[in-house]
């Protein structure tokens, strides 16, 4: 990440997920984890309707179904960067 360093550890993982924001569902794959946010992928014509700002929850499964509310921080090709908001 150009220099910056992370203050938390990012895990891979490959796990279907669903992204609802403001009543709409999006298809994704989660890419890496952490205790802070998670990297999702998905298509160039779902990404099109996501906005930075934007908060909403990420669907999937680690061990067991999760679901985390969360802030679209970044978003770049088929990727969209999550950051876990409150509880």
């Amino acid at each position: 990440m150009h220099g910056k360093k992370r203050s938390d550890q990012r895990f891979t993982l490959l796990s279907k997920g669903r992204m609802d924001i403001n009543g709409a569902h999006y298809n994704c794959l989660v890419d890496n984890i952490s205790t802070i946010g998670a990297l999702i992928e998905v298509t160039a014509s779902e990404q099109k309707h996501i906005s930075v700002g934007e908060t909403g929850i990420l669907n999937t499964v680690l061990l067991s179904p999760v679901k985390f509310l969360c802030k679209v921080v970044r978003i770049n090709l088929n990727q969209v960067g999550l950051q876990f908001v409150g509880n």
